[in-house]
Formats: structure tokens, C-alpha cells, sequence
């Protein structure tokens, strides 16, 4: 009996001692672990090139814009010269088409118009005197014909007489279609005189000044094409950043689109850590907490809570012990805030939440 009751009394003791534990485990400060992270950026050139010179080198802190690598412009940069100049021209035809004639060219060509207008219509009352005097002659011709050749069936006249008849005949023909030509002609020229002096005092078409703008718009976009290509030369940082690989010499060559470096950007420090299911209460977006790492003992630096995960998962292998793997936690990402010059990323640390309030 003595026995039973010593057993009670032991197992009392410990599930005591267990709460007790249990109860300073939940009020004790959260801390939790992980590793410092970095965001790589990989750096290159969209158009490669030979290399030129090199503006940093491993290990060295760059800012944004700085530029890193200088490539060999000697064909994109004329490129940019006659895309500049195309648009040049392109602009001034449009000018010209929008603001029509000049002044001095409408007036020669009012003049012109008068002094064509009584020319051209001389010149058609001419052509149209020729025709008829050719008609008549025509005419005449074919009168002849006909005698000569009912004189020629009676055996009046003789042949050589009836082909000469027939000869001028068919040059009457002949001449007469050629008055008509000159007739069409002399009218065309005038058609063609008042259009010239119409396009001249009107201006261009409508259709005339878009086709320009078109002209515009396409050798603008030529012209920002070749200085894209030409701004490829010059590789720079996005962001302030350290440059952690950087393996080149002046004269390498290098292929479009291929990383020249990569950097690891400073401003996106960050720790992940995992928070056990239970206490992920005492998490919240942007709260403060301190950050420790094992190069600065007894240094704290500021972070701060940037994501808490929605799902919640089994804890890593490679983070936590075997016993520990079976709970589950709530990724949490926390950004740095300072000593971002002074940390590394990749070594070990541990985030320091406040104590939750009483």
C-alpha cells in the first residue's frame, strides 16, 4: 500500500514539474533561428560585345547606375547617328507637308498658271485649227479616190494616176490622226499645268501628312531601338549591391544575354525562421525584433517581421533536432534593418521577438 501511494505521490511531482516547464516555456521570450539570405542579381548585356574596361571588381560595394563593365561600341554607336539623322529628315518632310507651300512658290506658281493658261489655250485653238484644216484635207482626198478610181474602171485614166490618188488619200489619213494626237496632247499638258499649280496653292492630302507622321513614328522607334542597343554597352549595377563573382578582362569577348557578374543586393538582407505552431500569436507584421549573430556576441541589430507564411508546415530537416521535427511551425521572414554593411549572408543567426505582455 505504502508503495502505491509513493507512486502517486512521484507521479504527481513530475506532472507538477512538467506543468511548471511547461508554463515558463510559454511565457519566455520567443527566439527563434536561421540563416542570413541575400538576394542574388545576375548582371549582363543584352547585345554582348568585346570588353572595353571594367569599372569594379570583386568584393567592392556598388551603387546603383555605377557601371560595371564597358563594351566595344564601334558599330552601335554610328547606328545611333543614322537613326538620328533619318528622323531628322522624317520630321522635316512632315514640316513641310503640314505647313504646305511657301508663299513665294504659290506665287510663281499663280503666275505661272496665268501665263500657261493663255499659252496652252493658244496652243489647243491651234491644234484644233490643224485638225480641221486636215479634215478638210482628208476629205478632199477621199473625193479623189473615188473619181480616180471610176475614171480608172472606165479606162479613162491611167493606173499610176489612181495610185497617186490612193497615196495622197492615205496620207491625209495619216496626217489627220496626227492632229488628233497633237489635240489630246495639248490638252494634257494643260490638265497637267492647272494640276500642278492646284497641288502647289492647296497643299498636300490629308493621306499625304499621315503617311509622314507614319514616316515619324516608325524612324523615332529606329532611333530608340539603336540607342537601346548602344545603352547595352554600359552594364551597371540595378541596385546598390556587393559584387560577390566578377571573372573578367578587357578583350573578352562576351555573348548576348550572358551574366558578367552577380551581385548580392545589400538592402535585402533578410533571416527566415520558423515559429512553432503554438506562438505564432506573439508574431505580427512589422513588428521590431533584435537580431543576434554569433561575429558580433554582443551586438543586437534592429529587423523587423516583412511576411508571415498562411500555411503551416513540419520544420525542416536541416533546421532542428529529430524530437523537434514532429511540431509544426509558421515560416516568418524578417528583413534587416541595420548593420547591413557589417553582416554576411549565409551565417547563422537568431531573432530575438519581444516578451509577450502579461
Amino acid at each position: 500500500m505504502k508503495r502505491v501511494v509513493l507512486f502517486v505521490l512521484l507521479c504527481g511531482v513530475a506532472l507538477a514539474w512538467a506543468y511548471q516547464q511547461h508554463a515558463h516555456l510559454e511565457s519566455a521570450p520567443l527566439t527563434a533561428y536561421g540563416t542570413l539570405e541575400a538576394r542574388d542579381i545576375e548582371v549582363g548585356s543584352k547585345v554582348g560585345g568585346r570588353v572595353k574596361s571594367l569599372g569594379t571588381h570583386e568584393g567592392e560595394q556598388v551603387r546603383a547606375g555605377q557601371v560595371l563593365v564597358t563594351l566595344d561600341d564601334d558599330q552601335l554607336a554610328p547606328a545611333v547617328a543614322l537613326a538620328q539623322a533619318a528622323l531628322t529628315a522624317a520630321r522635316a518632310e512632315l514640316s513641310k507637308r503640314e505647313h504646305g507651300s511657301r508663299v513665294e512658290d504659290i506665287a510663281e506658281a499663280r503666275a505661272a498658271a496665268s501665263g500657261n493658261a493663255g499659252f496652252r489655250a493658244d496652243e489647243i485653238a491651234q491644234a484644233r485649227a490643224d485638225k480641221a484644216r486636215l479634215a478638210a484635207d482628208a476629205a478632199n482626198a477621199e473625193r479623189r479616190l473615188a473619181r480616180s478610181r471610176d475614171l480608172l474602171a472606165r479606162g479613162m485614166i491611167a493606173q499610176q494616176a489612181h495610185d497617186d490618188a490612193a497615196t495622197a488619200a492615205d496620207g491625209a489619213r495619216a496626217a489627220l490622226r496626227a492632229a488628233d494626237h497633237a489635240l489630246a496632247a495639248a490638252t494634257g499638258r494643260q490638265a497637267a499645268a492647272l494640276a500642278v499649280t492646284a497641288r502647289t496653292v492647296n497643299g498636300y492630302r490629308a493621306e499625304d501628312i499621315e503617311a509622314a507622321r507614319a514616316a515619324v513614328a516608325e524612324a523615332e522607334a529606329q532611333l530608340a531601338l539603336a540607342r537601346a542597343r548602344l545603352d547595352e554597352t554600359l552594364v551597371r549595377a540595378p541596385r546598390d549591391a556587393t559584387v560577390e563573382v566578377f571573372d573578367l578582362r578587357p578583350g573578352d569577348l562576351l555573348a548576348p544575354n550572358a551574366a558578367v557578374a552577380r551581385l548580392l543586393e545589400s538592402a535585402e538582407l533578410y533571416v527566415m525562421v520558423f515559429v512553432p505552431e503554438p506562438r505564432i500569436g506573439e508574431v505580427h507584421l512589422g513588428q521590431e525584433v533584435d537580431i543576434g549573430v554569433d561575429a558580433f556576441p554582443r551586438r543586437r541589430f534592429r529587423g523587423r517581421v516583412e511576411q508571415i507564411r498562411q500555411r503551416a508546415e513540419f520544420l525542416p530537416r536541416n533546421v532542428q533536432t529529430r524530437e523537434e521535427r514532429v511540431h509544426q511551425v509558421i515560416g516568418v521572414k524578417v528583413r534587416v534593418e541595420e548593420g547591413r554593411d557589417e553582416l554576411r549572408a549565409g551565417t547563422a543567426a537568431e531573432v530575438h521577438f519581444p516578451p509577450r505582455a502579461p
